[in-house]
């Protein structure tokens, strides 16, 4: 089996390496490797001068026309798109890493052009592709242990990195072969003819040893799409020859199909469930970015504030006071710098308003480290600073465990206004102690209630229920 690769290194003795300039004809082999965005940043050098390749007859690749001493860029893509092209109509196998679409507008001799002109789309249009919409993920799961590619999936596992998600309705002729997490298709298949397109997420800055493995998956890949042709559909009227015994295994596929239907629906629904259940554990390992920023204003919405986002950022509002929130999420100690950050915009607030707000920092410093076991998330210098001005220090556990108790409370509005004073009154660092109310005759044995603690005030013990 002849295989060539345009674009993606591919170290086997049973492969022809190759850019999109320099290839021989991609129709003489059983199956092509392109790697589309190898190819766009080839394009682009060519267009602006700033490559130097030659074409397989050694002719220097140009922008212009063809001639004895150069290739047009425009003429080769063109023959290259249709060299892929006949490459499926003679049965063989294409496989694209699936990347999201750019333009190519410095080809001016080939209108349109941009990362997959080259390649036939799955529909009957053989030059449109399925839309691509960016994504990036590294966890993906193959929807079918029986399809050629599922060992690619599992034996490269996390060393495969997703960048865009395939938007299309899955007809007769396509299948989806892999999903994220979230269930966004990122590879699929597709028949074009008797030919077959396997478009798969590409893999991660492998090393070395990375890469035999990795070529010896997808090698494996195509031999079994070889070896195991693309099926053609059966016409309706075929049914008609059915024998009793191929009727009833119909009837039990039916059923079959029926009942997945239903138990994909159920997971649905408690992936949802999950979801909701889980929200606000997000603010003790999200990143710096908009949902961890999002559930922190819930958070407080929770405590009962009134929360709201200004064009500067967090506000929330208890009755007539004012306070400023900041958040900050890393990987290690987050920064003191949020400090002053945090003291502009009450600055900025008093001078507009002649009133100076609370200043509140929600920190999450060693995001990835289990919140039990957190040395120092955030430096003395951040403590010091919220001490002096009167800033409220909030560490995401503290905060969870606030939102978490103020759930249960939500029918006890003296409760969680003790709270919120002791937020208004904490300045530096605020800290939640679980204390056991075992001599409280309304409580059950085991059952806790948070005390509210700052770095300057001392202990606030949460209030007794009344009565």
């Amino acid at each position: 089996m002849r295989i060539v690769s345009i674009g993606c290194p591919v170290p086997s003795p049973n492969v022809d390496n190759h850019s999109i300039a320099n290839a021989p004809s991609i129709f003489d082999y059983d199956a092509c490797i392109i790697d589309p965005q190898s190819v766009s940043e080839q394009i682009e050098g060519i267009a602006a001068t700033t490559l130097d390749v030659k074409a397989h007859d050694g002719r220097a690749i140009s922008l212009g026309e063809s001639g004895a001493f150069q290739f047009g860029l425009a003429e080769l893509l063109q023959q290259r798109q249709m060299e892929l092209r006949l490459l499926l109509e003679r049965g063989g196998v294409l496989v694209v890493f699936v990347y999201p679409n750019v333009r190519h507008p410095g080809v001016a001799a080939f209108p349109g052009l941009d990362r997959y002109s080259l390649i036939p789309g799955p529909e009957s249009d053989p030059f449109r592709w399925p839309n691509l919409r960016p994504g990036e993920g590294k966890d993906v799961q193959s929807t079918n242990a029986q399809h050629a590619a599922s060992s690619y999936f599992e034996e490269l596992g996390g060393r495969l990195r997703y960048r865009a998600v395939l938007d299309f309705k899955v007809t007769a002729h396509d299948t989806v072969i892999g999903r994220s997490v979230g269930g966004a298709a990122v590879a699929a298949e597709f028949r074009i003819g008797p030919g077959r397109i396997i478009a798969l997420p590409p893999p991660d800055n492998l090393s070395a040893t990375q890469r035999k493995s990795f070529s010896a998956v997808l090698l494996e890949l195509i031999e079994r799409s070889v070896q195991d042709p693309t099926q053609q559909d059966p016409p309706v009227w075929a049914r008609r020859y059915d024998t009793p015994e191929a009727s009833a295994a119909r009837d039990e596929l039916t059923a079959a199909a029926e009942e997945l239907k239903q138990v994909q629906r159920r997971v649905t629904e408690a992936e949802s469930l999950v979801a909701d259940a889980t929200r606000f554990e997000q603010m003790l390992w999200q990143s710096q970015n908009l949902a961890f920023r999002d559930v922190i204003e819930d958070s407080f919405r929770i405590l009962g504030y009134a929360a709201s986002m200004t064009a500067d950022g967090m506000e929330l509002r208890d009755g007539s006071e004012v306070s400023i929130v900041e958040t900050a999420s890393a990987n290690s100690a987050v920064s003191h710098r949020i400090y002053l950050t945090l003291q502009n915009r009450i600055e900025e607030h008093y001078l507009r308003r002649r009133s100076r707000p609370k200043g509140i920092i929600v920190a999450n410093g060693f995001r990835e480290t289990d919140p039990r076991i957190r040395r120092e998330p955030f430096p003395k210098t951040l403590v010091d600073a919220c001490e002096t001005f009167g800033f409220a220090l909030i560490p995401v556990e503290a905060l969870y465990e606030l939102v978490t108790f103020a759930s249960e409370a939500s029918d006890e509005p003296e409760v969680l206004e003790e709270v919120r004073r002791s937020i208004a009154e904490a300045s530096g660092v605020l800290e939640i102690a679980l204390e056991e109310e075992g001599d409280d005759e309304d409580v059950e044995d085991g059952e806790v209630e948070p005390a509210v603690a700052s770095a300057d005030n001392g202990a606030v013990a949460a209030p007794a229920e009344a009565g």
